[in-house]
């Protein structure tokens, strides 16, 4: 396992960094209507968010692999505090929309760096149960960021952006001070795997490894969680509210459910999974619970019925999301660090076309988002299936191939 004074520590500036990202999601629409922006322009600092980590994590990656995880890590918390800050200073959408930019750009290596920095530091039998922690936390945090969002609000709509930078910020010496870069065994066979591939592969031919076999089923399982993710965190209290005429309170319910089922099950749960099943087993009973989950939320006759699914994605997303990135981080083809960022760009590239659909066909159908969502996780497992019926198939050939030779 990880030394538990490096996770922990590890997890503290991960908590605090989430939880000042939670702080200023649902603040950042007042920011706006203060300074008048129409409601593209609002969804659009969203958006830029988004495609600026989808363009910048695999190089954030990559420099990880070559100047070590702890320097791209700071980079980040740093840039992510300094972004939020700023966004005081903004007066008008332009100002507005480049520090959105700026900031995700600086930013996103935080999050590869972090597990990378797992992988590295927790042997390949303990990984799985490590990541998922680390998920937990960030969770955790993220969670608890509305809340003191809300509380410090009342002082003004600028205070939660100088709490969030300012969480952000503090985390710094213990990063520098505390936080090694050390690796086991396996993380050093890693990194001379990637310094090998590195004299011969450029970066932008590593970033084709998203088709390789080996990679692509894994990171189509994180885009169409992300996907399906995000529009269901985008719509869910308009949903909620034109369907059910629900208070503030039963949306709140709702997507507590989601994400403290989502906590509890990778801080406590996801350990006996693992002693229970081997990772495609677990992958293939969180994509259908997640499905199910959509389906009562798409079909819900009562708010209960919906708040029940709010609980079937929240546990069964916390199963698959963790298990899929610990197996990517045990690919050391092209190095942990580069292998982790296509990740986090292809939760990107969700966060950025889930929204946009979502809001699109809720226009026209307010159930439709959350039956997309449904159906892309069923066809995820679907291919979980047809992918176990191929490697099924190849080792009896293999076998029945080493029989006819012997």
């Amino acid at each position: 396992m990880m030394e538990r004074k490096a996770f922990f520590l590890l997890g503290f500036i991960m908590f605090l960094t989430m939880t000042g990202y939670g702080i200023v999601l649902p603040t950042l629409p007042f920011l706006a209507d203060d300074l008048g922006l129409s409601s593209v322009q609002m969804s659009s600092l969203i958006i830029i968010w988004a495609v600026s980590q989808l363009i910048t994590a695999p190089i954030w990656g990559r420099l990880a692999d070559k100047i070590g995880r702890k320097p791209v890590l700071m980079i980040g918390v740093f840039g992510f505090g300094v972004a939020f800050l700023l966004l005081i200073l903004a007066q008008n959408y332009w100002q507005l929309l480049l520090v959105r930019l700026i900031g995700a750009a600086i930013s996103s290596g935080t999050q590869t760096a972090a597990f990378s920095m797992v992988a590295d530091q927790t042997k390949k039998e303990f990984r799985n149960q490590t990541i998922a922690k680390m998920g937990a936390v960030n969770g955790l945090g993220f969670l608890c960021g509305p809340a003191i969002g809300g509380l410090f609000s009342p002082f003004g709509v600028i205070v939660p952006f100088i709490i969030a930078g300012s969480l952000a910020l503090v985390t710094l010496p213990f990063a520098l001070f505390y936080i090694q870069d050390s690796i086991n065994d396996d993380a050093k066979e890693t990194l001379n795997t990637f310094a090998r591939n590195n004299e011969t592969v450029s970066f932008w031919k590593s970033i084709t490894m998203v088709t390789k076999t080996g990679y692509w089923n894994h990171y189509m399982i994180i885009l169409g969680l992300s996907i399906a993710a995000s529009s269901f965190f985008g719509l869910l209290g308009y949903y909620l509210i034109a369907k059910f005429e629900a208070t503030p309170i039963f949306v709140s319910m709702a997507f507590s459910a989601q994400a403290g089922t989502s906590v509890l099950v990778q801080f406590f749960l996801l350990k006996k999974c693992y002693e229970l099943w081997n990772e495609d087993k677990i992958t293939k009973i969180g994509l259908f619970f997640t499905t199910i989950g959509y389906c009562l939320i798409s079909f819900a006759p009562l708010i209960w019925v919906a708040i029940l699914g709010c609980v079937f994605t929240g546990f069964g997303q916390s199963l698959v999301r963790p298990t899929t990135i610990a197996m990517l981080s045990k690919r050391t083809e092209m190095g942990r660090g580069i292998t982790l960022g296509l990740q986090e760009s292809m939760d990107s590239l969700g966060r950025i076309i889930g929204p946009l659909w979502g809001g699109w066909v809720f226009i026209y159908l307010m159930s439709a988002p959350f039956i997309t969502s449904a159906v892309i996780t069923a066809i995820l497992l679907g291919i979980a299936f047809l992918i176990t019926s191929q490697q099924k198939i190849e080792i009896s050939i293999t076998r029945h191939n080493d029989t006819s030779n012997s």
